[in-house]
């Protein structure tokens, strides 16, 4: 069983024991009845999603038993986690945590960097890359800029301006 990374409750949301959470799935992990927790010093705090709703680019997050803004603010900052893999990925679908730390390589084995950071956009994901000069880029997570992603590397096709 995998640990997977699916959000940060970012901050409390009035004083009914709702959470804003920032959503980092590409699958629906959170739904009613839906068990996530937080890891504290290695210790699962498991919760059960009783209500959840949208709000602008977050989830507004009710957990069952949490009825006070007094009994969840503790967890304010934490990460959220599950051990459920919802599907078997498609080809050219990774998890973030595979993607995070990979380094990077040009086609021609020239070793560019590696990736901080998955940023999601409208359009899709770009890939936060930290260079070997500690300059940040992005770059977009599409098949004209990654060639391919292995297990130990990703090969990136850079076109000018883009490094």
């Amino acid at each position: 069983m995998s640990t997977y990374q699916i959000g940060h409750i970012t901050n409390t949301h009035g004083i009914r024991g709702e959470v804003k959470i920032y959503n980092m799935s590409d699958f629906n992990r959170f739904f009613v009845g839906a068990k996530v927790y937080v890891d504290q010093k290695g210790v699962k705090k498991f919760f059960e999603i009783e209500k959840v709703r949208h709000q602008q680019h977050m989830l507004i997050v009710k957990f069952k038993g949490f009825d006070n803004i007094n009994d969840i603010l503790v967890y304010k900052g934490q990460n959220l986690y599950s051990d459920d893999d919802p599907d078997e990925l498609e080809d050219n679908d990774y998890h973030y945590q595979d993607l995070i730390d990979k380094p990077c390589y040009s086609q021609e084995g020239q070793h560019l960097g590696h990736v901080i950071a998955i940023v999601p956009v409208p359009q899709g994901h770009l890939l936060e890359m930290m260079t070997l000069e500690n300059k940040k880029v992005l770059i977009p997570f599409i098949h004209q800029f990654i060639h391919n992603v292995q297990d130990d590397r990703i090969i990136i096709t850079p076109i000018e301006g883009l490094l």
